[in-house]
């Protein structure tokens, strides 16, 4: 199985509930209350926007001062259950993450943070700059033993109409969605996809910046802006846990207000 390439499978999400997740995992005690505790905090499954006053490029710093000054809403993560026979199970060592979302000459400033108490962001080889469909063979990267902690922000990439959102698992046929995808050894790449399996890479980039610090990952991704009534959901990857593809946490949609 190889390792660190973007992800094609970034939100496959296989139908398993938190509960079943949590109940599966071989977590402590601890862990689960942690969990139970971040699904409280989620209820309403609602995203509150704050106005800023700082400059969109400002407040792509991760550790500005700005972010301090806007509420954080956490957000449970699912864990996806294992996916490969060659995988150890796992424990949910990411229950949750928080979100902070700010307005700022229109832009949509997203600042996750999560906790992990180790940093992974290992070198990796450049992408080939052909994408897969234009190469002669497949080219398998040797990096089996690498994985990076990551980060992902997805959203419809059109209004929702008459509240009908995409799928969870990578948007439908003509209801495609777009995916804001960080890694902390490759940057940032968008994406975008209409159904599982048929993500693709835009070949278009967008501001995002990350700092590690006090063992947690704080990271803001410029998004477009968005309008009330979208929805949002956010993915993390645990390099440390051989997360790729779709070994990851994730979250439900969730709406902006």
């Amino acid at each position: 199985m190889t390792a660190m390439r973007f992800p094609l499978k970034i939100f496959a999400v296989l139908g398993c509930s938190l509960v079943a997740v949590v109940a599966a995992s071989t977590g402590s005690q601890a862990q689960q209350k942690d969990v139970k505790a971040a699904a409280a905090d989620s209820v309403g499954m609602i995203l509150r926007i704050s106005a800023a006053s700082s400059r969109a490029d400002a407040l792509l710093d991760p550790l500005a001062a700005d972010w301090a000054r806007i509420p954080a809403q956490r957000i449970a993560l699912n864990r996806t259950p294992r996916l490969y026979d060659t995988e150890a199970p796992s424990e949910p060592e990411i229950p949750f993450v928080d979100v902070r979302l700010a307005r700022a000459e229109g832009k949509l400033l997203v600042h996750l943070t999560w906790h992990d108490p180790t940093r992974d962001a290992p070198e990796i080889a450049k992408l080939p700059s052909a994408p897969p469909e234009g190469r002669p063979h497949k080219e398998l990267t040797e990096a089996t033993d690498r994985f990076s902690d990551s980060a992902a922000v997805m959203h419809p990439t059109n209004p929702p109409v008459n509240g009908q959102w995409p799928s969870l698992q990578m948007g439908d046929p003509g209801n495609p969605v777009s995916i804001y995808f960080w890694s902390a050894s490759r940057g940032a790449a968008r994406m975008q996809a209409e159904g599982r399996g048929t993500t693709r890479r835009t070949g278009d980039t967008f501001p995002a910046q990350a700092a590690y610090r006090d063992q947690a990952w704080h990271v803001t991704f410029e998004l477009q802006d968005l309008s009330s009534g979208f929805p949002l959901a956010f993915a993390v990857w645990n390099g440390s846990q051989q997360d790729r593809d779709g070994r990851k946490y994730f979250t439900t949609w969730l709406k902006l207000e």
